[in-house]
């Protein structure tokens, strides 16, 4: 998208041809910045990993913001092509269920971590 500012007969995707800039520059940052997050937090090598869950998960969410709000532009100009609006429809939906599993994996240590120390501390 970056590309397409500066050189315009570029196009990425002839759909976002048809999109208010403002809604193409949002969608392009939300993606991007929700995969540098997303890729970041997963490669996590910290010591506090509940970090690299927290910039995967802020990641995702990004993503599926980016991801909705593409499908919705796109239905919005392209209404009867409901592959061109679905498939990022359904992105965003697996980027949500994403950041909603690290929430539950998340707990779930946590819960464990409890568990061992409880046990430890018999």
């Amino acid at each position: 998208m970056v590309l397409s500012l500066i050189a315009p007969e570029y196009t990425p995707s002839k759909s976002m041809d048809r999109m208010p800039w403002p809604v193409v520059i949002l969608v392009s940052g939300f993606l991007g910045t929700g995969g540098v997050m997303a890729l970041a937090g997963l490669n996590w090598f910290g010591d506090n990993v509940s970090t690299g869950w927290k910039l995967e998960q802020f990641g995702w969410w990004l993503a599926a913001g980016g991801f909705a709000t593409y499908a919705i532009s796109v239905s919005w100009h392209y209404p009867e092509s409901q592959f061109s609006w679905g498939v990022p429809l359904f992105l965003g939906i697996g980027a949500t269920v994403r950041a909603i599993s690290i929430v539950m994996i998340e707990r779930s240590v946590r819960r464990t971590l409890r568990e061992v120390e409880e046990h430890t501390h018999e």
